[in-house]
């Protein structure tokens, strides 16, 4: 059996860093610089350079880690290009690390909610959100935002409010440098680690933790290809986003059995843990069902499956075709289904979202859902935590 050779690249702002790795994560000695315009070049030469010092070429590689943001939008996209330019001619396993999990990556920190801050520009801050622990690592608490002081404090509250009873708030990164003063205010204590050091990982993600991180999801088997996180601002909102016109494009429709035959391969594609067909079937047969499904130019695009409570509609399933999403199909879905539940007057909608699932996160804060609880352990295929997320209809 060949030695195990893993390569990890931090390029996700002006101080780029690469050191190649074994399976446990132990890395070599990093190589970085600092390059403010000149990543493609200065990059591939870091690479050349950690592999030179391992004694291994590009074809030897085991598996990449690649730092996918947030950061520099042309930072993100050089680090990507590069890391597939080095695994695709050879089949190499490559998988995305996200700079917060870097950030807090083997960072012990028991009762505390763990707020990895990167700076975004000017008085902008990106942030993360983690429950610590006292033992492994920190785990996602709900997607991350991006905003000004007041906007991360105010995610920083609603964050706060998932944990349990007596969790204090934990700033790191190079955004709790800059901020250090407002945040001490704010949160005295909150930039000191769980035993009292200074503001942790000032300098920001590094290579060695991406290492670490990248031989455990190695070690899992790749799920799919990394692409950038490009955080949103969350907004809750009292009205929905405007249409957009790839709306105009679609046929919304009811969702009935025989939709059926296409439906269940997008389901087995998109989730691990799919509904079955009898599940469908179920809840399509009861009145209080409401579901529908997009298409566009007759292809099945996306679908909704909810049902109306006392008071209350529930929204169990919301999915969008790979092909079509990020082009306004789940805010089509949305918009339909906002439309149905205000005919039945007053009330609210909730709904389950997986923690890690940013993306479905960032739609519904646009729409105006808020978190308002964590279910522990709620997907039974991985053991991840549920946000609770809801939304209060209103008179309108």
């Amino acid at each position: 059996m060949s030695a195990f050779h893993g390569l990890a690249i931090e390029c996700s702002g002006e101080s780029i860093a690469t050191c190649t790795f074994d399976e446990n994560g132990a890395s070599s000695p990093t190589r970085t610089r600092t390059s403010a315009h000149e990543h493609a070049r200065h990059l591939l030469e870091l690479v050349n350079t950690s592999l030179a010092d391992a004694g291994v070429t590009a074809r030897d590689l085991s598996g990449v880690a690649i730092d996918v943001g947030p950061g520099s939008f042309t930072a993100l996209r050089v680090g990507l290009a590069t890391a597939r330019g080095l695994t695709q001619p050879f089949g190499t396993p490559l998988v995305g690390v996200t700079s917060f999990a870097a950030l807090v990556e083997g960072r012990p920190a028991p009762r505390r909610l763990v707020v990895p801050l990167l700076v975004a520009g000017r008085a902008q801050l990106y942030a993360g959100f983690y429950r610590g622990s006292a033992a492994g690592p920190s785990s996602i608490l709900r997607g991350p935002a991006v905003g000004d002081f007041e906007a991360t404090m105010a995610a920083t509250e609603e964050a706060l409010a998932l944990c349990p009873k007596g969790f204090s708030p934990w700033f790191l990164g190079p955004g709790a440098v800059r901020d250090q003063d407002a945040l001490e205010e704010r949160y005295p204590g909150a930039t000191s680690g769980p035993d009292g050091d200074g503001v942790a990982a000032a300098g920001g993600p590094r290579a060695e933790e991406l290492a670490a991180l990248g031989a455990r999801m190695l070690a899992r088997g790749v799920a799919a290809p990394p692409r950038p996180l490009y955080v949103r601002a969350p907004q809750a909102v009292e009205r929905a986003p405007a249409r957009r016109p790839f709306e105009q494009e679609l046929v919304l429709a009811p969702f009935v059995e025989a939709d059926l035959e296409e439906v269940l391969p997008i389901e087995s594609a998109l989730f691990s843990d799919p509904w079955p067909r009898q599940f469908f079937l179920e809840e399509l047969r009861v009145p209080q069902s409401l579901a529908c499904v997009a298409r566009h130019h007759g292809r099945m695009a996306g679908y909704l499956l909810a049902w109306r409570l006392e008071g209350e509609i529930h929204l169990g399933n919301l999915a969008v075709v790979a092909e079509y999403q990020r082009k306004g199909v789940g805010q089509a879905l949305m918009h339909w289904l906002l439309d149905h539940a205000r005919a039945g007057g007053p009330g609210r909608i909730t709904l389950e979202v997986r923690a890690s699932n940013f993306a479905a996160q960032e739609l519904y804060r646009r729409f105006g859902f808020q978190a308002i609880a964590l279910r522990r352990g709620y997907y039974q295929d991985s053991g991840e935590d549920a946000l609770v997320m809801m939304r209060e209809l209103g008179d309108g």
